[in-house]
């Protein structure tokens, strides 16, 4: 059921939620970000401005913002979180992250995680789904024959919106590949494209430094391990799935001062980015739960609840349907979809 912006408006107002908010007290909305827009690198991706609107909105209407690790403490626990908290996260470790987002969280004392392919901080690689969006961002050509299930044929990519669009097409298909036949893949448009790949990510994808971080790490910052290399698990063999959880876990131990024991899995959805035999690696290793990038709440009173498997909003674009995440409509929505 799709609610428009004023209707949304209308039952997220105070009055409203002031008597069906209780509804939501027992799930937690943890949110996605990634990239921050940033024009001078070329980076397209939230907005500074939009993110304090939505901790602004926050602070106004007394929700409590927590930090991951207290969420699935809590969990394990049972203790209860404020009645309307709330979470974030950002994926991945990038310089306009750290930059951008990390101060604004900071400021406004709201708690988040940053989850770091440490690899990237390592600077040893950066990911081949980035590599595909820069050969295609830098090359001069503006077609070429590609085979996307129907046979080979020409596509045409004239402006960055055709870019983009193509990009996510190609990202989705390597995804459900082997890792190895992705990073071939890549390597082969890049050359078609003849765009020469940089073995270190240039300045538009350089990645957060360990200094940086250790210097961001604070009560409100925390960092946790998202792999090595940001490779799809489920597409890896069994000992680079182990190399790739345990290595990220370790490398945050050895360079910050109070990691989180916490896994987030890139791409993240269950039973087709990773699956049983990455949850238990991640058990083994000693963390105390995982995140995914399936769409839902934490809901903190199932006894069946996954601590391996944890649910995440993509952050809205908009502020009416961040309201409607974080107040009782979409948990209403959600369980009325359900009968």
């Amino acid at each position: 059921m799709m609610l428009s912006k004023a209707a949304i408006s209308l039952l997220t107002s105070g009055p409203v939620c002031k008597v069906l908010q209780p509804l939501r007290k027992n799930v937690v909305p943890v949110f996605l970000l990634h990239r921050f827009a940033d024009e001078s690198r070329g980076i397209k991706g939230h907005s500074q401005a939009h993110l304090e609107a939505a901790l602004t909105y926050l602070k106004r209407n007394d929700y409590t913002v927590v930090s991951v690790r207290q969420v699935v403490e809590a969990l394990i626990s049972g203790d209860a979180l404020p009645p309307k908290a709330v979470a974030f996260t950002l994926d991945d470790g990038f310089y306009d992250q750290a930059k951008t987002a990390l101060p604004v969280f900071e400021s406004y004392q709201a708690p988040v995680t940053l989850f770091l392919a440490t690899d990237m901080q390592d600077h040893r690689y950066w990911s081949w789904d980035y590599k595909l969006e820069y050969a295609f961002k830098h090359t001069r050509h503006q077609s070429l024959e590609l085979d996307l299930g129907n046979g080979a044929t020409y596509v045409a990519f004239a402006n960055s919106e055709d870019k983009r669009n193509l990009v996510r097409t190609l990202r989705n298909h390597h995804k459900r590949v082997p890792n190895e036949v992705a990073e071939a893949a890549i390597e082969s448009f890049s050359k078609r494209l003849e765009v020469d790949l940089p073995k270190a990510a240039p300045d538009e994808y350089q990645p957060i430094s360990w200094e940086q971080a250790r210097s961001l790490e604070s009560r409100f910052i925390e960092f946790g391990p998202h792999t090595q290399r940001h490779p799809i698990l489920a597409q890896v063999s069994d000992e680079e799935a182990k190399k790739e959880i345990i290595g990220s876990w370790n490398a945050l131990q050895t360079n910050m001062a109070n990691p989180v024991p916490v896994f987030c899995y890139p791409s993240g959805r269950e039973g087709i980015d990773f699956g049983v035999r990455e949850q238990e690696i991640v058990k083994q290793a000693g963390l105390i739960g995982a995140l995914s990038a399936d769409p839902g709440y934490v809901r903190l009173k199932e006894a069946n609840n996954n601590l391996y498997a944890l649910k995440r909003f993509s952050f809205p674009d908009d502020m009416a349907h961040f309201k409607q995440y974080c107040s009782w409509l979409e948990y209403a929505k959600e369980r009325m979809s359900r009968r």
